[in-house]
């Protein structure tokens, strides 16, 4: 028995009698992963389990102490806890599963699952070797492995295996779930070449690469007949309908206490949003960044794609600077993605952009000229269509949209090192986890996946 799994467990039992005893089943867990096969803490889980009311937990935790080294048990027990959050655990508990049963499919993919959500890469990949070419295998569960393996290879800075597991995807017939993984792993691999080495990413960049941005509102009702599930194709907004978007916006921060001294545009087509958004939050309206340095920043756009320009400046988390953006384009790579963004859409056309329209006879294609009022004039108007939309339900604005998305304070800013689900929006499988203490973006380093032992 390893002499810390013995320290943990002993803190456990002094945390009972402090009557800790969520802190006490966490300890437990700490213990099982430093030794597996320790079974007073398999003991003691199950009886903290019977206290808080988990019978089936609980139920589990006992068949592993009467049983220590049942794979079934052990497998069950740690497809659960990868469930719950508990990858660690789950790996530990998996590995033995694994010894007992080397040819069970199930067992090795919920331990490659379990290894990626520990952000163990290479083991996930070795894990998953001997199911590539496994004839037992569903294609349902075949696309599966190679999903897995592409983020996994993401994940740890492998471009080029990641896009060779893509493409042997793309030769299966996904599912619409699968179809959307694969969508969003492309996605993925497309703002990674943005930087010249994930290695040396940080953060915050690994946040523009996996995660397309909290969405304040999903459009529904006045698009063209193109959705395909919460994705949209052209939207032109009413005036009323971007006042709507931005006073949401305003009311979020407001909700969660974020003030923004200065708002700046990514572009000139932004110009009239951060003119409207300065106005409704009391603050300055900065021509760019370095105007408003040292001082809460909001940096808005129109599109995703108008913050190229600002990817170096954005690729560190500062708290004082968050990023909005009206369109998500979902068809086309940005290196980098708003924190909060109005729309996922493929296009997004504003009141005062110039466009095209078809003549009366349908033949002929005329420019229909822009607003050609200063972007102060355009961002008053919206001010004030703001203060005209009732505050509680947003009037016919409101009913062009469906649902609104209200995220915790702690998914708000992508930056936050210390707070997101495990399981995020966009990806089935991405696993989430606070920089490492030493430093750097994965401790995975970018070692090639070795063959299983």
């Amino acid at each position: 028995m390893p002499a810390h799994a013995q320290q943990l467990y002993d803190r456990s039992v002094d945390e009972v009698r402090r009557g800790q005893v969520r802190q006490a089943l966490g300890t437990l867990l700490d213990t099982l992963a430093a030794d597996p096969a320790h079974r007073p803490a398999c003991e003691a889980a199950g009886r903290i389990c019977r206290m808080l009311g988990s019978a089936p937990d609980a139920a589990l935790f006992e068949e592993l102490a009467a049983r220590p080294g049942d794979p079934q048990t052990l497998f069950q027990l740690g497809y659960r806890l990868a469930d719950q959050g508990r990858p660690d655990v789950a790996c530990r508990l998996l590995e033995r599963s694994l010894a007992g049963l080397p040819a069970d499919t199930a067992v090795r993919r919920e331990l490659a699952f379990a290894r990626l959500q520990s952000r163990d890469f290479s083991g996930c990949l070795r894990a998953l070797v001997p199911l590539e070419d496994n004839p037992e295998l569903s294609e349902t569960e075949r696309l599966d492995v190679l999903l897995v393996q592409a983020e996994a290879a993401l994940l740890s800075g492998r471009r080029e295996p990641c896009a060779e597991y893509l493409g042997r995807a793309e030769e299966g017939l996904p599912e619409d779930d699968q179809r959307e993984r694969l969508d969003a792993l492309h996605a993925q691999l497309g703002r990674a070449a943005h930087w010249p080495d994930l290695r040396s990413a940080g953060l915050r960049e690994w946040h523009f690469i996996q995660h397309a941005g909290v969405l304040l509102k999903t459009a529904g009702g006045w698009f063209e007949d193109t959705s395909r599930g919460g994705r949209f194709g052209v939207l032109q907004l009413r005036g009323d309908m971007l006042a709507f978007l931005l006073q949401r916006l305003a009311q979020l921060f407001e909700s969660f206490g974020q003030a923004h001294a200065a708002v700046v545009p990514a572009s000139p087509l932004a110009a009239p949003l951060a003119h409207a958004l300065a106005l409704r939050l009391g603050a300055d309206v900065a021509p760019d960044l370095d105007a408003a340095a040292g001082r809460g920043t909001l940096l808005v756009a129109a599109a995703a794609g108008e913050l190229a320009p600002h990817a170096t400046r954005l690729a560190r988390h500062a708290s004082d600077l968050r990023v909005f953006s009206v369109n998500l384009d979902w068809e086309h790579d940005a290196p980098v993605c708003p924190e909060v963004a109005g729309v996922l859409a493929q296009r997004v056309f504003l009141p005062w952009e110039p466009r095209f329209a078809t003549a009366g006879d349908g033949q002929a294609l005329r420019e229909v000229s822009p607003d050609a009022r200063e972007p102060e004039a355009i961002g008053r108007e919206l001010r004030e269509l703001m203060d005209r939309l009732p505050w509680d339900d947003g009037g016919q604005a409101r009913a062009e949209f469906e649902g609104f998305y209200r995220p915790l304070r702690g998914e708000l800013v992508l930056g936050n090192e210390h707070v997101h689900p495990a399981r995020r929006r966009f990806t089935a499988l991405s696993p989430w986890w606070p920089e490492p203490a030493g430093g750097g973006a994965h401790a995975d380093g970018a070692d090639e996946p070795e063959s299983p032992a």
